[in-house]
């Protein structure tokens, strides 16, 4: 049985002598591996665009293509990726429980605008242009005039959100 599972897959194979079939079949297992990763991982880490999540992500991607076209050992690589899915459970874990870890790695969000002033030197430090910003108010809280918002804020995941000014 072993016999079967390391020719189907090419478990022995390098990345210039494993074949298309068992390039497919390591595309479907992976496939069904990065299902399973991606329910331990949690919701948040697709759904994110934080700086955590989005190298969680790269690393993943990188880390199972490998798998695929064998350029790294099949069985080992599921399970660097499977060790990497765990130490960001185990961040997000250890950034609930520990608020200042949390800000640490997370970041914290920032004030660009409050009504009418806007926060130049908080646009400067997120190098974000004061037209970026009136566009992400638009798009956010569909308000053309600033005035007509309580606070804008630049999140710690990149988004923009807006309080309005209640009427």
């Amino acid at each position: 049985m072993n016999e079967f599972w390391s020719n189907l897959l090419g478990l022995s194979a390098t990345a210039s002598s494993i074949t298309t079939s068992q390039i497919c079949w390591r595309t479907v297992v992976i496939s069904f591996v990065a299902i399973v990763l991606l329910r331990l991982s949690g919701r948040r880490t697709f759904a994110s665009s934080s700086a955590l999540e989005t190298i969680v992500k790269f690393m993943l991607g990188g880390l199972l293509s490998r798998a695929i076209a064998a350029a790294g050992p099949f069985v080992a690589t599921i399970a660097a990726a499977a060790t990497l899915v765990a130490v960001h459970r185990a961040i997000a874990y250890a950034t609930y429980f520990i608020p200042p870890l949390g800000r640490l790695i997370k970041g914290e969000p920032s004030i660009l605008a409050e009504g009418d002033h806007i926060h130049h030197a908080e646009l400067r430090v997120a190098s974000f242009s004061e037209e970026a910003m009136r566009a992400a108010v638009r798009g956010a809280a569909n308000l053309e005039d600033l005035s007509q918002a309580k606070t804008v804020r630049l999140e710690h995941d990149g988004t923009v959100s807006v309080v309005k000014k209640e009427n």
